[in-house]
C-alpha cells in the first residue's frame, strides 16, 4: 500500500476505537474525524516502540465536539473527551492548562460600578495569588464572569439545601495562563519522538511522568487559587464562600492510566468549602447555569454491545466503567445543515468535507477558523447526563450580569 493508503487505514482504525456517549450531531461527527488524527498519532507512537496499540483509550462525553483552539484542532484533538494512555503521556499534543469553573456565593454584592473599578485595577496590576500574580484572562475564548442568583433548588439533601440558600453567586471561568509553554512542551530532551504520517508525535516516558504530574498539580492549584483570588479581589475576602472549584482541563493519574481530560470533569472530584461532589455546567455566559452532583460512571447498562465487545477485547472494560465523566457545558454547535463528515486527502494534506444537506451542497474546510458556530443548549445535554446517570441536578442559577473583559 502507498503512504496515503496506510494513513487511511490507520485513521479508520483509530476512529473505530473511539468510545462515544455524545449527541452525535454535526459537531460531534466532525470531532470524531478530527480526534481520529490525534489518536492515530498516539497509536503510531506505540507501534513504533513495538508496544500494545490498545494502550490508549478515547472517550467522548455528551458534549463531545470541537475546540476553538486552533493549535489543538490542527493537531487532531477534539473536546468534551478524555484521552487515557499507559506509561507515556502526550502533553505537546493535548495541551493541558488547568482550566475550570469556580462557583462562589457572595454574601454582600458590591454595586456594579465598584466591581468594574476593581476589574480595571486587577487587569492593570495582575491577580494577587499569595506571593505570586496571575494574568487576567476573562476576555479569552469562552471565559467569562457571571453574576448569578439562585433560581431553583432541586436537591432534597438538607446539608446542600442549608448551604445553597437564596442570594448572589458568581461563576468564574478561567485557567492558569502562566506556564502554557512548559505544560505543553516540558523539557524537549525528555521526549521520545516519531514522525507519523500526520506529523510529529512526542511521548514523555514513565520515568519522567512523576515530575511532570507534580508540576501540573502545582499549576492546577495555582489555577484554582486564581479563580478564587479573582472572586476575592472583586467582592472582598470576607464575602466569598467557595461552592465548587473543579478542573475540567488537565492531566491526572486515574485507574492505572494517565488521563488527559479535555472539557470533562471527574464526577467524583470534591471541591469547595464543604467538599461535596458539585459541578457547574455552563452553556454560555448568558444562559442558565446548572449545578450537578457527580455520580460514579459509566454504567454498563448504557454501553452498546459493540462498545462492550471492543472494551473486553482491548482490555478497556475496567477503565471505562470508572471513567467518571461529567461535561462542564454543552460545547459548540456548528451552524450548518450537513449531517455527514468525511476526511479528504490532497497532496498529503487532510481536509474535512461536510455534506448531505437539503440543497446537496457540501463544505470543505481545513482550519477551525473557517467554521461558523454557536452553542448547544441545555435541552441537548442535560437529558443525556441524567439518562446516562452521570450526575444529579442540584440547582439552577440565572445570570444577571455577564462580564467578558
Amino acid at each position: 500500500m502507498n503512504h496515503i493508503s496506510n494513513s487511511k487505514v490507520l485513521l479508520h482504525e483509530a476512529k473505530n476505537e473511539i468510545y462515544t456517549w455524545a449527541t452525535n450531531d454535526l459537531t460531534c461527527l466532525l470531532a470524531k474525524e478530527v480526534m481520529s488524527i490525534g489518536l492515530a498519532k498516539i497509536k503510531f507512537f506505540y507501534r513504533s516502540l513495538g508496544e500494545d496499540p490498545f494502550n490508549v483509550i478515547t472517550i467522548f462525553g455528551p458534549d463531545g465536539g470541537i475546540t476553538r483552539n486552533k493549535e489543538r484542532f490542527n493537531e487532531g484533538v477534539g473536546y468534551g473527551c478524555l484521552v487515557a494512555t499507559k506509561d507515556f503521556i502526550f502533553p505537546s499534543l493535548l495541551h493541558p492548562n488547568g482550566c475550570g469553573y469556580g462557583l462562589y456565593k457572595i454574601h454582600n454584592l458590591p454595586p456594579l460600578k465598584d466591581i468594574m473599578l476593581k476589574i480595571d485595577k486587577v487587569k492593570k496590576n495582575g491577580i494577587p495569588i499569595g506571593s505570586q500574580k496571575g494574568n487576567w484572562d476573562v476576555w479569552k475564548s469562552n471565559h467569562f464572569i457571571d453574576l448569578l442568583y439562585l433560581d431553583d433548588l432541586y436537591s432534597n439533601d438538607q446539608k446542600i439545601r442549608s448551604w445553597l440558600t437564596p442570594g448572589n453567586y458568581v461563576l468564574i471561568h478561567s485557567s492558569q495562563q502562566t506556564q502554557k509553554e512548559r505544560l505543553s512542551n516540558w523539557s524537549q530532551n525528555d521526549f521520545i519522538s516519531f514522525e507519523s504520517p500526520f506529523g510529529t508525535v512526542k511521548g514523555l516516558p514513565k520515568e519522567r511522568t512523576s515530575e511532570y504530574f507534580s508540576f501540573f498539580q502545582e499549576m492546577e492549584y495555582f489555577s484554582k487559587n486564581k479563580r478564587t483570588s479573582i472572586a476575592r479581589a472583586l467582592f472582598g475576602d470576607e464575602n466569598v464562600e467557595i461552592i465548587s472549584n473543579p478542573t475540567h482541563q488537565g492531566y491526572f493519574k486515574e485507574n492505572g492510566f494517565n488521563v488527559m481530560r479535555l472539557g470533562l470533569s471527574n464526577s467524583l472530584d470534591q471541591s469547595g468549602d464543604k467538599n461535596f461532589r458539585l459541578f457547574p455546567l455552563g452553556f454560555n455566559g448568558y444562559s442558565f447555569i446548572y449545578l450537578y452532583e457527580g455520580l460514579g460512571n459509566i454504567k454498563k447498562n448504557h454501553w452498546t454491545i459493540r462498545q462492550l465487545e471492543r472494551a473486553q477485547n482491548c482490555g478497556h472494560e475496567k477503565f471505562i466503567q470508572n471513567a467518571n465523566i461529567l461535561p462542564h457545558g454543552g460545547g459548540y454547535k456548528l451552524l450548518y445543515p450537513y449531517i455527514e463528515v468525511e476526511k479528504l486527502f490532497f497532496n498529503n494534506n487532510i481536509f474535512f468535507k461536510l455534506s448531505n444537506a437539503p440543497m446537496k451542497s457540501c463544505l470543505i474546510i481545513q482550519d477551525i477558523e473557517a467554521l461558523e458556530y454557536g452553542y448547544r443548549g441545555s435541552g441537548e445535554i442535560l437529558p443525556m447526563i441524567e439518562r446516562l446517570e452521570l450526575g444529579k441536578k442540584i440547582a439552577r442559577f440565572t445570570p444577571e450580569v455577564v462580564i467578558k473583559l
